[in-house]
């Protein structure tokens, strides 16, 4: 995965969480979150839940960072999104793998409330990006080895979807200026390009077999406004 677009989803999840700031949560409400993609398939469905080529070695999941923020008028449908970022490590035969995902959705969000304790649901849009790859060259850090292409270092293959995304939340107002929240949220997308290797296509798949994604993750965060 390209660095910038870590950096941008960073970047994004600290403007929305700024923009929330400015909000009491009867407005709106921000701040950062925790993602667990669980490892392994949803139903025991071949390519369902992170269809990483067929590798069945991310059990454990993936562990993602992000932000989200979100601000309207009391009654009415809010605005807002979130982005993530995530990664897990194995190591297999003696190789070691890294699996990559990341996120940025931008929607609507309707807030239930029942005295301290709220209903959140939201629908969001935006795009889902995975990325697959291995550890080569391992020590070779050295100007020669730069100079020669042998220089230590990650080689892989990516995926990106346009996605939609549901939300269903429960919120805590644990004071004037804090909630906690924890929910779920399932993902569907279409990848147009399907497995690319520096912007081409990767040989020796059915593209079409991982050109739809379905994917979930559980999610637990603390809001701020006031």
């Amino acid at each position: 995965m390209a660095e910038s677009k870590k950096v941008l989803y960073v970047i994004s999840a600290v403007l929305l969480l700024s923009f929330s700031l400015g909000f009491a949560f009867e407005f709106g409400g921000g701040g950062p979150m925790v993602l667990y993609f669980p490892g392994g398939s949803l139903l025991s469905l071949k390519y369902i839940n992170v269809p990483i080529l067929d590798f069945s070695d991310f059990q454990s999941g993936v562990f993602a960072i992000g932000g989200y923020g979100y601000g309207g008028l009391p009654g009415k449908m809010s605005s807002g999104g979130y982005g993530f970022a995530g990664e897990s490590e194995i190591t297999k035969d003696g190789a070691k793998y890294k699996l990559e995902i990341s996120g940025g959705y931008g929607g609507g969000y309707s807030n239930i409330s029942f005295g301290p304790i709220g209903l959140i649901a939201g629908l969001g849009f935006g795009s889902f990006d995975i990325a697959l790859s291995r550890k080569v060259n391992e020590d070779n850090t050295s100007l020669t080895d730069l100079k020669n292409g042998t220089l230590e270092g990650y080689i892989g293959a990516n995926i990106s979807y346009l996605s939609i995304s549901g939300s269903l939340a429960l919120a805590l107002k644990i004071s004037n200026f804090a909630e906690l929240q924890a929910g779920a949220m399932v993902f569907a997308g279409y990848s147009i390009d399907g497995w690319q290797v520096n912007g081409k296509q990767l040989t020796g798949i059915i593209q079409n077999d991982y050109k739809f994604l379905l994917n979930y993750a559980l999610y637990g965060g603390i809001g701020f406004g006031f």
